[in-house]
């Protein structure tokens, strides 16, 4: 029904990379590229709009690389999805509303998304580490 855009699986994989990472200083897009397996370029588009967003910071220099611009339990999903791709009324286009199906079939649209927006705007990018540090912890190898 609805998917999830690569764009918005890479950007939150990059934020819980640099989450997860950036206690040790400013993570490299190199490094997230590898360690994630997301094209450079593609990793570098998706940092510059994190960036602008705010949710990110950049450090230039030979140590320099991305921080978090706020705590993880201060950015939410919601947040992020919205830096990637805009905000849901952003997109919204304006039709023959004067149509009771048209409206109906909006309306339906509109409470679905509003209850999924609820949801992401409820997770945390420390909820993310969470849950990822449980998988991993809770996997092991034979």
């Amino acid at each position: 029904m609805m998917r999830m855009s690569s764009q918005v699986e890479y950007g939150l994989r990059a934020m819980l990379d640099i989450a997860l990472n950036g206690s040790d200083g400013p993570v490299q897009a190199g490094d997230i590229h590898r360690r994630q397996g997301i094209d450079e370029h593609f990793v570098s588009q998706i940092l510059l709009m994190l960036r602008r967003a705010g949710l990110i910071e950049s450090l230039r220099g030979r140590q320099g690389g991305h921080r978090l611009a706020r705590p993880a339990s201060l950015i939410t999903v919601l947040e992020i999805i919205e830096a990637l791709e805009g905000s849901d009324e952003a997109r919204e286009r304006p039709g023959r509303a004067n149509v009771v199906e048209v409206a109906v079939v909006r309306d339906a649209w509109n409470d679905a998304r509003d209850r999924v927006r609820c949801c992401f705007r409820d997770v945390t990018l420390a909820d993310l580490c969470e849950r990822r540090n449980a998988l991993s912890t809770s996997s092991y190898m034979i």
